[in-house]
Formats: C-alpha cells, structure tokens, sequence
C-alpha cells in the first residue's frame, strides 16, 4: 500500500513525465445476505455514498448481465430493474449492508517529450471493513498505453513495478475473491476416479445450478419466455433420477416433487416461489450432498458400480419384453434405459473414453425404445365437437395410425435387442479400484468439512 516506484520517466520508456490529477476519494456499501450470497457468486452490489448512485458489477456473467453497471439516479432504495436481477442469487434472503469499501484514486497522464499523451496510470487503494471490525486493504495499478511507444513504456513500467513489490495480473480480481468469499465452483480438467463421491456430486450440481441460474437471467432479461429454464430443470430430475440411488432417500424424494410440481406449473417458472425452493435445494446439497449410502467413497468405483446396476436392470426388464406386453413394462424399461444413459453422460468426466463408448451404446437402445412407449391418452384426445363427418374420420386414423406405429417399434425393438445388447456389454463399466479412501477435509465441501472437523473434535 505504501510502494512507492521510481524510474518511469526518462529515455528508456520515453515518458518525460507524469502529470498528476486531484485524488478520487469514494465510499461504497456493499449489499448482501448476511451468508453473502452475492458475492459468492462474482456479484457485488454497492452504493456509493457520495453521490447515491448503486452500482452492480458481475465479471463472468456476461452477456446476460453487465460487467460493470452503474444507475444514472441516485435512490435511497435498490432500483427495482437491479433487485428483479438479484432474486435467483439471493433467494429468499435479506439483503443489508454487509461491507464497506473506501477508495483513493489517482490518475496520472503520461507525457512525452513533444508534449503528447502516451497513455494513463491509476493508482487506486482500497480499504474495506467488515461489520466486526476486520480490514482488508488492497492496492491495484492499471496500466492504459497508446502509441508506437506503448510495448516500451509497458516493459518499463511492469519491470518498475515488479521490483517493488507488485504483481502482474490481467484483470483485478473481484472483491468477492479477495475478502476469500467466492463460492467454490466446478473443478475445472477431469475428475480423478479417485476423487471423493462427495466432491464429484457437489461439482456436478454447482455446474447445473450455475447454468440455471444463467437460464433465469435470460429469461428476467429478454421476452420472458422459460424454455430454456425448463430444459434445465428437466435435465436436473434426469440427472437426480440417475444419481438416485446414492441420495438420502428423504431428500431425493422432497427434489423430485419440488421439480415435478415446477414442471407442471403453466405460470412462467422464475415468477414463481417454487423456482427459489428449488435453488435452495440445489444450494444445500452443491454445499453437502447428501450421501449417505457411500459417504467417504471414491467416485470410480461408486459410478462402476451404479453404471453396471442399471445396465443389468436394463437388461433383465428388456430381455423379458414380448410385443404383448402391457404399457406399463414398456414404459419402464425406457425410464430404465433413460436413467443408465443419464448416468454414463455424467460419468464421461471420470471415465472418459469408456464412458463415451458405453453411452453411445446406450443411445442406440434409448432412440428405439422411446418409439415403444404408448402416447397418454388424454395428449392424443381431440374435441370432435363441430368437426364433419370427413374430419372425425380422418382423426381416427390418425389415431389408429399412431397406436400401430408403437406396435411396430415394439416388434422391430424385440427382434433388435439380442444384437443391441451383444454390443453394448462389453462396454459396460466395472467396478475395479477400492471402495473406500477417508476424505481430508480440502477435499470436501466447506460445510462438510467443517461438520468433519467438529466430530473429530
């Protein structure tokens, strides 16, 4: 904070010299919930004091929401198109202030000899205090250069800097970052098969609660419209139906509900309050999934063995198909086969090109067997009031036209299946590695780890 740098100006760099302008002093409010759920995801909202202005800045959430976006009007109460954009991160939750950033700017204009502007320096120092009386201070210099000069005054002035002390980044990190409030997000690269289930499922459900939040911005700030929202939701109860079996019981049950329930709801799907039950779920378990059965476990071998759980359930409920069976069997062979291709989709992360050649396999049996589900009723019926003679006629043949094409998938289906299934088990995935490998606290969600350190305590 108190650097100071010599040997900017001179031949070397070309800049005669630097040309001072009065110092910026400003105070911000930064609003949050009080567990910061704002910032955990890169978004900082704040008012500065001085001229009453709120600013929201979201680096990583564009185009959808401006990097950095100031309000023209200065109000005494959150602008109401900025709060709209706030619901899915903040939930339920009270925003209040929660931090306060004091900052000193100053701006120096780079001269050259013949009395040009070569580029602009600012200097800003920044002290932020939390409620209990901690303070953090930081100090970033930003370098703007124009001209034929600019790759020499760039090396100079890095080369200066990096001898007192500074160091070379490529944008600021967002104060989230610095005050160590970033939310842990997905890993990046490919999971170890001997990550710890509970990591590999907390990653999988932060990269689905990222990109539904993502979808809800979209609809907040375009037509309205939900579509893509919904797709997401859907993909959630697919991934939660395949990851089934290793969830509390209770609490799969309670998602699978809330997600049902939101999906049959006609009303745009981020108006309603369901929408913000189900980021609360989705928040609870990315943080502590909810894994009983197979707590401490690595992901290889717990995803080996659900992978060749399903694929043998899938083969025993397909092999025993005929063309008279009821609607019932065919229809839960499919939802079967649904969850085992969920579930190698998910697993292609830790597997890789054996996840990716069993799910083509798998792809191959789902793409026919959806033909051999029975359309519901009640989507086929039509109101045959005020239709003629002709127009009712032709609707039951188009009725009867459907129900023959089921027939025949199912008959193509059963004479398919022995050479669908030579294919696809030699793909099939097999438990080999050890089943247990006791997690240390870095490898585990935040609440997680904690919960383990005060048993240990």
């Amino acid at each position: 904070m108190t650097a100071v740098v010599t040997g900017l100006t001179g031949p070397a760099t070309g800049v005669h010299r630097l040309v001072g302008r009065p110092p910026a002093e400003s105070t911000a409010t930064v609003i949050d919930t009080a567990d910061h759920r704002l910032l955990s995801w890169g978004v900082e909202l704040s008012r500065v004091a001085e001229t009453g202005r709120w600013t929201l800045r979201a680096p990583g959430w564009e185009p959808v929401l401006s990097a950095d976006r100031t309000m023209p009007q200065a109000e005494e109460d959150i602008p109401s198109e900025l709060a709209v954009l706030l619901v899915p991160f903040r939930r339920s939750g009270i925003l209040a202030p929660v931090l306060e950033a004091a900052s000193v700017r100053r701006r120096f204009t780079l001269v050259g000899q013949d009395g040009g502007a070569l580029g602009d320096l600012l200097d800003e120092r920044v002290r932020v205090g939390q409620p209990p009386g901690e303070l953090q201070a930081f100090r970033v210099v930003t370098l703007t250069t124009t001209g034929p000069v600019g790759a020499a005054v760039r090396e100079v002035f890095l080369a200066a800097f990096a001898d007192a002390g500074g160091t070379l980044i490529d944008r600021p990190p967002a104060l989230a970052d610095r005050m160590g409030l970033t939310h842990s997000g997905p890993a990046e690269g490919r999971p170890s098969p001997r990550t710890p289930i509970e990591a590999f499922v907390a990653d999988q459900l932060h990269a689905r609660w990222r990109r539904l939040l993502r979808a809800d911005l979209v609809a907040r700030t375009t037509d309205g419209a939900d579509a893509e929202l919904r797709d997401g939701v859907r993909s959630l109860r697919q991934e939660l139906g395949a990851l089934g079996p290793l969830f509390a019981t209770e609490w799969l049950a309670a998602a699978e509900r809330r997600l049902d329930a939101a999906l049959l709801d006609p009303r745009p799907l981020y108006r309603t309050e369901r929408w913000l039950r189900i980021l609360d779920l989705l928040a609870e378990a990315a943080t502590e999934p909810p894994l009983p059965q197979v707590a401490g476990r690595l992901t290889g071998p717990v995803l080996a063995q659900e992978l060749e759980a399903i694929v043998r359930t899938m083969r025993d409920q397909c092999h025993t198909l005929d063309s008279y069976s009821d609607d019932a069997r065919w229809a839960r062979a499919d939802q079967i086969a649904r969850r085992a291709l969920t579930l190698s989709r998910l697993s292609r992360r830790v597997f890789g090109k054996h996840a990716k050649r069993l799910t083509r396999r798998l792809s191959a049996i789902v793409a026919p067997l959806d033909a051999t589900v029975r359309p519901d009723p009640a989507a086929l019926a039509r109101d045959l009031r005020g239709l003629t003679a002709a127009e009712i006629f032709e609707a039951g043949r188009g009725y009867e036209r459907t129900m023959l094409a089921v027939d025949y998938a199912r008959e193509q289906f059963v004479r398919e299946w022995p050479g669908l299934w030579h294919k696809l088990r030699t793909r099939v995935i097999r438990p080999r590695a050890p089943h247990y490998h006791p997690p240390t606290p870095a490898e585990l969600p935040p609440r997680a780890a904690a919960g383990m350190e005060a048993r240990a305590r």
